[in-house]
């Protein structure tokens, strides 16, 4: 592909003089990010309606390879199979027992521990010893309850729904980004997860903008410039921002410093940026010229939700016998720690029933588009009660919302 100068030539033309930039945004309300019907709605209308990113192809390579995640009360199981991989129902047909626990391994049959049913890696039951039933069952009507999965430059969707939207309209111009930073051919070289004490609204806002690095991020304020930075506005339900690596720099990483060689189609005007681009509702990347990371919030209840983040690099760069990614890992697994803590702390502070929505700044455009984005996907339809207001194309921030709080307008720069 014909490397392009910015990203800002493979994306829309930004407009600098959207209306979120004449007095920026104001924050929701408190029910908003505390209230249980708020969580219910954005459980059923978002979580168990949408598409879902779920993971990257480079952990599931392997035919038996698997990873478990857990959606709202419900789990998912995701497994290479004989004709690829496949989400299923995390749970056996008979009784109802939880199949897999761990979070990722391979296996080639997965066994019900409690009557020993047994199934294949293409979620066939196989075998229901000690149940004495074949004379009036059916296996192949019994096997695991698949879920619907798709695959977009390397990333694994799943959908809990039948009319889920089009992904490949949701995703807009996502492509544009995961091409450029070849998101399909890159490896996982590992894999975290943490517990976080607040509501997964405040992590999807925490980790799109930069202004809390001075205060918050030592080590990544001292790589990254905070005020050289912008929001874009992007076609599709994604949100997205970009800052600059500092002058002397020319990795995120805790020294700052990396010998691996760039992606080769990031364009020249990115190599010193991150661009961070999330999929909404739950998926961020941070793309560097290095490496890509991603990071996943998923919702438990209105005040607690887990992280899974990921750390991806280049295969040419993993093959090398000297290959690291310690120094990238030690930053990030520091700054998460950092970011958890602002999260639950806010999440408390906000839990107050006298809490106000404050001011958002120009730069806190993407606090913004998320919120807007999240009230108008829950938003009743008037005299219904139940129904989805239709969305819009784009993710800014214009759509009243269901709690009667206007979303406001914020900064893009170059």
């Amino acid at each position: 592909m014909t490397r392009a100068s910015s990203m800002f030539d493979l994306i829309s033309d930004q407009d600098e003089d959207r209306p979120y930039f004449e007095t920026g945004g104001i924050g929701r309300s408190h029910g908003f990010y505390t209230g249980e019907e708020q969580f219910r709605r954005e459980m059923s209308r978002i979580y168990g309606r949408r598409w879902l990113p779920v993971d990257h192809v480079s952990r599931l390579k392997e035919k038996g390879a698997y990873s478990t995640l857990n959606i709202g009360s419900g789990s998912i199981l995701l497994i290479h199979g004989d004709d690829g991989i496949q989400g299923y129902h995390n749970y056996c047909r008979h009784r109802g027992y939880k199949l897999v626990e761990e979070a990722t391994g391979k296996r080639q049959s997965l066994v019900c521990l409690y009557h020993c049913w047994v199934y294949d890696r293409n979620g066939k039951l196989k075998s229901l010893n000690g149940t004495y039933m074949d004379h009036f069952f059916d296996k192949e009507k019994n096997g695991l309850l698949p879920v619907r999965t798709e695959i977009r430059f390397g990333v694994v969707f799943v959908a809990l729904s039948d009319d889920a939207p089009d992904l490949d309209e949701s995703l807009g111009e996502f492509g544009e980004f995961a091409k450029v930073y070849d998101l399909a051919d890159l490896e996982c070289v590992e894999a975290k997860d943490y517990p976080v004490a607040s509501n997964w609204k405040l992590v999807a806002h925490n980790v799109n903008e930069s202004l809390h690095f001075p205060t918050a991020h030592k080590d990544l304020h001292r790589v990254t410039d905070f005020d050289d930075a912008g929001t874009y506005d992007l076609k599709g339900d994604i949100v997205g921002a970009w800052q600059s690596i500092r002058a002397g720099y020319n990795s995120v990483s805790l020294s700052g410093r990396s010998a691996r060689t760039p992606m080769p189609n990031v364009p020249e005007g990115d190599l010193s940026k991150i661009n961070w681009i999330t999929i909404l509702p739950n998926l961020l990347f941070g793309f560097t010229a290095d490496y890509v990371m991603m990071q996943w919030v998923w919702p438990e209840s209105p005040g607690t939700c887990f992280v899974r983040h990921f750390w991806l690099f280049h295969p040419t760069e993993t093959a090398k016998s000297d290959f690291s990614h310690e120094d990238v890992f030690a930053l990030w697994d520091k700054a998460n720690y950092e970011d958890w803590e602002m999260c639950e702390r806010t999440h408390r502070g906000l839990s107050n029933p006298l809490w106000t929505p404050g001011q958002l700044s120009y730069d806190e455009e993407v606090v913004a588009q998320i919120d807007a984005w999240v009230a108008r996907e829950t938003a009743e339809a008037p005299g219904d009660g139940t129904a989805q207001a239709p969305a819009s194309e784009g993710t800014g921030a214009s759509a009243a919302e269901d709690d009667g709080e206007a979303a406001g307008p914020g900064k893009a720069e170059r």
